[in-house]
């Protein structure tokens, strides 16, 4: 008997993007617009007594999102459906459930792009074009089709759209958790309307709400960001913050306890740190972009201030339409630092778009 053929893949690296910024100007990074799928928030604002009330309020109000079971597929491409949510205004929806690595998922984008991450045998049986894993390499055990519903062509009675149709309707059998947001292009539509389409087509939908915390720090060095600071160490700080909510001593996290603050440092009264989980939309995180730069502008006497976006890790995309993969470490993150007189310096997280490295 033949030995199968084994796969020896290298240890994952990080890799990470980090550039400057003029954050004064009007328009909005692109690592922000960029990235649809969006689960955690993180808020780090040194030498603050009080948050202001916008900006502990402005990511939460009006980010209420809703939870579908059992959907098929084919409800997606229901000309209706794509003609109220997903022609206007913003719609972001992503299953949930479901490991990237292991099952299927389906998802689709503010840009209006149906994505089916799928197993390949589940893919040849549906008959859609499509192609390879970016990450397959050779085993070709994943496959991803994507459809433009914005596009003229993907309209009933046109060859396409038919044949999308039928492959989903009668070649794809399998069901979705999935949860969606709607963020409608005026202000006199409600966003909880395409939860009532949902519910108009006997779905039982749930409403979910976004959780969040507030934490304060007493009397602590934080890193002074100049010229001899370490960028790797300060990044690394504000992730160990990030994780923890604490970077003074806990006997419960051994690790903090003994991560030391990277120099040059400096120590502040207190340090308010702000954590947002949930399902946030791109719109979501550019008002809440937009709130914290004004803040911050403003603030002359602020050392910095960090803004963290967290992505879901079984999302089958990360930034536009590029494909992610869980085999790094489901990364799919960036942070933006804001200095009051200065630029904004920005780290983008590369994990989840690198091929797994393999020794032959």
């Amino acid at each position: 008997m033949l030995s199968p053929k084994v796969w020896n893949f290298k240890p994952p690296k990080h890799h990470f993007s980090t550039e400057k910024r003029d954050y004064k100007t009007n328009d909005v990074p692109n690592v922000v617009t960029s990235h649809y799928f969006n689960h955690s928030v993180s808020l780090v604002l040194p030498d603050t007594v009080r948050i202001p009330d916008e900006l502990r309020t402005c990511i939460s109000e009006d980010s209420d999102y809703y939870r579908i079971n059992g959907l098929n597929v084919s409800e997606l491409i229901n000309k209706e459906f794509i003609e109220a949510f997903v022609k206007k205004g913003e719609l972001t929806l992503l299953s949930i459930g479901n490991k990237i690595d292991l099952d299927n998922l389906v998802a689709i984008t503010p840009s209006g792009h149906l994505i089916l991450s799928l197993l390949t045998e589940d893919y040849q049986k549906l008959g859609l074009q499509g192609k390879v894993s970016f990450f397959d390499r050779k085993v070709h055990t994943r496959c991803v089709v994507t459809i433009d519903l914005k596009s003229e062509n993907f309209t009933p009675g046109k060859k396409n759209y038919e044949r999308t149709r039928t492959s989903l309707k009668e070649r794809f059998n399998q069901k979705f958790d999935i949860i969606v947001s709607w963020n409608p292009p005026d202000e006199n539509l409600c966003p909880s309307s395409v939860a009532a389409w949902f519910h108009k087509h006997e779905y039982n939908v749930v409403l979910c709400h976004q959780s969040s915390l507030q934490k304060t720090e007493y009397s602590l060095p934080i890193p002074v960001i100049s010229n001899e600071l370490n960028n790797d160490q300060f990044f690394e700080w504000l992730g160990i913050l990030s994780i923890s909510g604490n970077l003074k001593n806990d006997k419960e996290n051994d690790y903090v306890n003994t991560y030391k603050c990277p120099s040059p440092s400096m120590y502040v009264g207190q340090v308010q740190y702000l954590q947002w989980t949930g399902f946030f939309t791109r719109k979501h995180i550019t008002h809440l972009y937009n709130v914290v730069k004004e803040y911050i502008s403003k603030k002359n006497t602020l050392p910095w201030g960090a803004l963290h976006v967290q992505g879901f890790s079984d999302s089958p995309i990360s930034w536009n339409l590029r494909e992610h993969t869980f085999y790094t470490d489901g990364d799919n993150s960036y942070t933006i630092v804001f200095r009051p007189v200065a630029h904004s310096i920005i780290r983008k997280s590369l994990s989840s778009n690198n091929k797994p490295r393999i020794l032959q």
